[in-house]
């Protein structure tokens, strides 16, 4: 092969790699073709459903922390409040997601409003439990049962969220 063949063959896959790199990540996220057979639906159901049940773990862990300590301290009670905040609005965003994608599907549409607004309920209970938890002496009963009025709500959406998945997974399985 001549010199300037080789380096044709060469710049052609220096080109060739350079544009596989340039490639957006979404292009080279896409599923496999197995995936509806395994009943995957997508990275934005996962996704709300580990929020969910994240800000339900917090919840939780709160009430715990809340009853076993005499003089709980205000920044870990802010900071719990705060990331029960956060995985609330990150699951409210993937649901919104999630929905855009199955925009064709009334039926998907309709369970994922369902859920939407049992999860505008949870931020209602998350806001009682931060406006509870604002004072550094606040009553610590009061603060354990805005997180078990939460937590029960989050229950709730979860257990909606894992029929809305079964019914997607059914639904996107070979039949």
């Amino acid at each position: 092969m001549s010199t300037p063949t080789r380096l044709s063959v060469w710049g052609a896959l220096v080109a060739a790699f350079g544009l596989s790199l340039a490639m957006p990540a979404t292009a080279l996220a896409q599923r496999d073709a197995g995936s509806k057979i395994r009943g995957d639906y997508n990275f934005y159901s996962s996704q709300s459903g580990r929020r969910i049940t994240s800000a339900r773990n917090y919840a939780q862990d709160l009430h715990a922390y809340v009853a076993g300590t005499p003089k709980p301290n205000p920044a870990i009670v802010k900071e719990m409040t705060t990331e029960i905040g956060r995985n609330l609005d990150e699951a409210k965003k993937h649901l919104g997601k999630m929905k855009k994608e199955a925009a064709g599907d009334k039926a998907t549409v309709a369970a994922i409003e369902k859920i939407e607004q049992r999860l505008t309920a949870a931020f209602d209970h998350h806001m009682k439990l931060c406006d509870c938890c604002k004072d550094a002496d606040f009553k610590r009963i009061d603060a354990m049962e805005c997180c078990d009025d939460l937590a029960a709500e989050l229950d709730q959406i979860a257990a909606d969220h894992g029929v809305l998945m079964r019914k997607l997974a059914g639904s996107s399985a070979v039949k």
